[in-house]
């Protein structure tokens, strides 16, 4: 290769890497300070993926996609405002059982500090000013007040997703007269999006929801105080990818070691930690068929970003976006090293690395 040569390709992944840069910072900026337009835009879009495969099933049946659409969303609403009456009826429920519980967790500590193991005693001093009953109902109140803010924002959310639905039709065929040459390459990208999207939404959905009802069943059976709150937590946060699953079993354990005996702390724990691993070591691949190409380190900085950027709402859109990430990365020769960075699983010099980047998370 003549020195040439070798300056033009340096040169040009120069300009790409700066190219991306610049992308990258100002996407960053613009993800921050524009977040009250761009993230119900992006749940919308996001919603708009979950609602189209049973409105799509209602307009074969009925033929009419604007009321297929609306009555998709209509019963979607509906759950919600159930579900969220239930749950600020559990947490009033709760809150009141607070003052009954503390001292119970108290003379709880203070057995575990008398108890001697090998001749060594358990010093748990500054247990009680990090673990309370008190603390567990602040932070609580204050996830479901993120919920709830969520919730108000719905009308900017349904805007969109009302626009989203009336351009769905038309806009691929407007994109496609306009960068003709680029058509292949658009339409690969976004019938892999849509795909992979519909997948993991599906799934996780599923997933999420039989781990919610078989632990809300077992803390209601075993009589642990916001049985359908610690659910609700189990479903939510188990759309956060390897941290979820550990927060949302901390509330239920304590309190099922403050209100149980041995036998039945260890119960709960084993029922909890079964159920998670049931349902996400062999039903989840069972439903998609092969897990996240993504690395777990990758994941977890993207989930942090996501927390910063928007909150909770971003650590549960965290996955689908890294997905649509990784899919604009491959699309491009030269972004593609890119994408095999962040695969956890990256293809041989063989392979063509086409494959899809998610069938589930």
């Amino acid at each position: 290769m003549s020195d040439a040569v070798r300056l033009g390709t340096s040169g040009l992944r120069l300009r790409t890497a700066t190219y991306l840069a610049v992308l990258l910072f100002v996407s960053v900026l613009a993800i921050k300070q524009l977040s009250a337009i761009i993230q119900p835009m992006v749940v919308a879009v996001f919603l708009f993926f979950a609602i189209r495969p049973p409105a799509s099933w209602l307009e074969e049946k009925f033929g009419h996609p604007l009321l297929s659409y609306t009555g998709v969303l209509v019963a979607f609403l509906g759950v919600i405002i159930l579900v969220s009456q239930i749950l600020f009826s559990s947490l009033s429920g709760f809150s009141s059982e607070v003052p009954s519980l503390s001292p119970k967790l108290n003379d709880k500590i203070d057995w575990l500090e008398g108890l001697e193991i090998f001749g060594y005693s358990i010093d748990l001093e500054g247990l009680q000013t990090i673990i309370s009953i008190e603390e567990i109902n602040r932070l609580v109140t204050e996830f479901i007040g993120s919920l709830a803010s969520f919730t108000a924002n719905m009308l900017t959310v349904l805007i969109f997703l009302a626009f989203i639905i009336l351009e769905a039709e038309s806009l691929p065929g407007r994109v496609m007269a306009a960068f003709p040459e680029e058509s292949n390459r658009f339409d690969n990208i976004a019938t892999k999006a849509e795909k992979n999207i519909n997948v993991y939404i599906k799934t996780k959905a599923t997933v999420a929801f039989g781990q919610a009802v078989i632990a809300g069943v077992a803390l209601y059976a075993f009589d642990i105080p916001g049985a359908f709150i610690w659910a609700f937590l189990v479903f939510i946060l188990d759309f956060i990818p390897y941290l979820g699953a550990f927060l949302s079993f901390v509330p239920p354990i304590i309190l099922a070691f403050i209100q149980l005996p041995l036998t039945g702390f260890i119960a709960v724990v084993a029922i909890l930690v079964g159920n998670q691993q049931l349902w996400g070591s062999f039903v989840e691949p069972q439903l998609a068929g092969q897990r996240l190409d993504m690395s777990p380190i990758v994941l977890l900085f993207l989930v942090a970003f996501w927390y910063w950027a928007w909150g909770l709402t971003g650590m549960i859109l965290g996955v689908p976006l890294a997905v649509i990430m990784k899919i604009l990365l491959e699309s491009d020769e030269r972004t593609l090293p890119i994408a095999i960075m962040l695969s956890r699983n990256p293809p041989s010099p063989v392979d063509d690395g086409n494959e899809d980047p998610i069938a589930g998370e």
